[in-house]
């Protein structure tokens, strides 16, 4: 595909957060799969930009323009503009780029979890409601009473007026200065002011990738910063962005409890404010309490900066924590699109479907026990593409009494009905095996999907391998037809397949695995007379 990038322009931000070359969000670095091209969008011309990059033509848009109406980033209005051209993309919402950190505490209030820091105790925490890199956050704005407090607001008020000018301006006001007299005069009861109970544990950060709708929690992540003295630690603009500041990948081992429930608090952050929606995911910052609950803080919309490899803010949670990397998370950035507006592909998969359907009555149960690994199956079994569960009838041949349940999905309803009528599969699922994986929570022991890949577009083939290794607990078994797109001599049914099929095998090699599982040594396997490539993944 050939994905166009937006931008907002960092050289206009109000403060400095850095350098700006190490602030380009730059996925082609990380992927060959896709031609990326870059826009930098400036507020005072994005319609007349976007409009040129759109006249372009590109496949795809990923939008990582984030101003508010605080400052003079392009964001907001340029976000809702390319909104409404309704064109394939995945990236930061208008909607969300309107709210402030109250919107998610009131969510996240209404909802019930996950926790966020009261109001009513001191020490307090004050800090802007809609501001980006610790802006106006200083050694004062840790309150242990009123009379620091009120001091705090007071200077909060001067250094925000020129903002509050520019958000009045931007939401239409007549008089901004009477909207900014009514956010000062509203005290600590200011909208566009947190004042929350400070939280003086270590702070955590857990990047949230959507899958569909389904949240998926990377590796969590410890901040850390430069330690100047033995006083709270209160993260400046100066001090987030030191070069001595980072952040380090938690081990599982270290404190398993603890990666558990980082993992689960930013999952009910991620359902809280369905970030889901942006086809992207979230970052979730968490400070962990004196009860040793973790409270979360900020909700950010962009899971992933995709800086370069070796700078400070590097994506190592995505280049350790998520199966296929950098390539498979732009691919699921696109799929997800194309799950959430099925009519943009529909057609392809219903005539697959309808193909397939039409060959169920041809096809004869062949023996399938060269697909399998000389390993004893037990537990769950799920088969993507079971067809007319040939997978299924090696496994019974193999007498795997161990199998307690046998799942079967599939696109073809008629492949179904001869699966079904030939037993064996517990439940059998008639849908496409990228939208099952994207609703499914629970996991599964082993996975199989023999000669059902090579029906896939390449974003939803990395899709359905990244969900595959965090779906199964011991092994993944694929098998590829290195035939895909070329007709087969003396089949005349399976040729009209032949014209939708792709030759995976490349792709499933170039798939980068999670940590923690191996591939057996694998090659081509002469089956009767085409060749298929398997690949079988064991956990250690």
């Amino acid at each position: 595909m050939r994905i166009c990038v937006f931008q907002s322009c960092f050289e206009e931000l109000q403060a400095s957060v850095g350098e700006t070359q190490e602030l380009c969000m730059n996925p082609g670095v990380f992927t060959t799969q896709h031609t990326v091209v870059h826009k930098t969008i400036h507020k005072a011309t994005a319609k007349e930009q976007i409009d040129q990059a759109v006249a372009e033509g590109y496949d795809f848009y990923l939008n990582f323009m984030w101003g508010t109406h605080d400052d003079s980033l392009a964001g907001v209005d340029a976000i809702r503009y390319f909104e409404s051209l309704d064109l394939p993309s995945a990236g930061v919402e208008s909607s969300e780029r309107e709210q402030s950190k109250w919107d998610f505490f009131a969510a996240a209030k209404k909802a019930g979890r996950p926790l966020v820091p009261g109001t009513e105790k001191y020490p307090l925490f004050v800090k802007p409601a809609s501001s980006y890199g610790s802006m106006f956050i200083d050694e004062h704005s840790l309150c242990r009473d009123e009379d620091e407090l009120q001091k705090c607001i007071a200077r909060l008020n001067g250094l925000m007026r020129p903002v509050r000018i520019q958000r009045a301006q931007a939401l239409g006001w007549t008089d901004a200065e009477e909207y900014v007299r009514d956010m000062e005069s509203a005290g600590r009861y200011s909208s566009d002011i947190v004042v929350q109970e400070f939280i003086p544990g270590e702070e955590y950060s857990v990047v949230v990738i959507a899958m569909g709708e389904t949240p998926v929690p990377l590796i969590p992540q410890r901040a850390k910063y430069k330690k100047i003295d033995d006083k709270p630690q209160i993260l400046t603009l100066e001090l987030k962005f030191d070069a001595e500041s980072g952040y380090e990948l938690l081990s599982e081992e270290e404190d398993p409890a603890l990666w558990k429930h980082l993992q689960e608090t930013a999952v009910e952050a991620f359902t809280a404010k369905k970030m889901y929606t942006n086809r992207m995911g979230c970052d979730v910052d968490m400070r962990i309490g004196s009860d040793g609950r973790a409270y979360v803080i900020e909700v950010d919309p962009l899971p992933v900066f995709f800086y370069p490899p070796g700078s400070q803010l590097e994506d190592t949670d995505v280049k350790y924590g998520f199966p296929g990397s950098y390539p498979a998370v732009v691919n699921t950035y696109i799929t997800n699109y194309f799950l959430m507006n099925p009519s943009r592909r529909s057609p392809h998969f219903n005539e697959v479907a309808a193909l397939f359907d039409d060959l169920s009555m041809t096809m004869a149960m062949r023996d399938s026990s060269w697909i399998l690994p000389e390993i004893t199956y037990q537990g769950t079994v799920l088969d993507l593409g079971c067809g007319i569960g040939n997978v299924g009838d090696a496994l019974r041949a193999r007498e795997q009494k161990g199998i307690t349940e046998l799942i079967g999905v599939d696109i073809s309803r008629k492949m179904l009905d001869r699966c079904y009528h030939y037993g064996g599969y517990t439940e059998l699922v008639h849908d496409r095996m990228e939208v099952h994986l994207s609703k499914r929570a629970e996991m599964v022991d082993h996975i199989f999907c023999a000669f059902a890949l090579e029906f896939l577009p390449m974003e939803e083939l990395y899709f359905v391998l990244a969900r595959c290794f965090q779906l199964a607990k011991q092994s993944i078994t694929l098998v590829i037809d290195n035939s895909a797109g070329s007709p087969r001599e003396n089949c005349s049914s399976m040729n009209r397949a032949r014209k939708y099929a792709l030759d995976q095998a490349e792709s499933v090699k170039m798939f980068q695995i999670q940590r923690g599982w191996h591939l057996e040594p694998a090659g081509a396997v002469l089956c009767r007379e085409s060749q298929a490539h398997i690949f079988h993944f064991q956990r250690h």
